[in-house]
């Protein structure tokens, strides 16, 4: 199993979770992002699970990549329905 930190991520992914962490008024180094991904042994696809944390509230949630960007629209709802808590106020005026 192979840990990547946020920074390793695909370009197109950090693109859009910084998009959407600005306009919905995070700031995107308030999150510790990774990831967790191996082979299995019988020939399946890849698997790859986000992990994704809040240090200032400590609230933290894991996504299924598995199937590439879409657990970017989780994160987005688990966003807008406060899980992480309130906005940092980064939003653009």
């Amino acid at each position: 199993m192979a840990k990547h930190p946020f920074s390793q991520f695909p370009e197109d992914e950090q693109r859009e979770v910084v998009a959407l962490c600005t306009r919905l008024g995070f700031a995107p180094e308030d999150f510790e992002i990774s990831d967790d991904g191996f082979l299995p042994d019988d020939g399946d696809p890849a698997q790859r699970q986000v992990s994704v944390r809040r240090p200032a509230t400590d609230a933290q949630s894991a996504y299924d990549a598995s199937e590439g960007a879409g657990w970017i629209e989780e994160f987005e709802s688990d966003l807008e329905c406060g899980l992480y808590g309130q906005p940092s106020g980064q939003a653009p005026a």
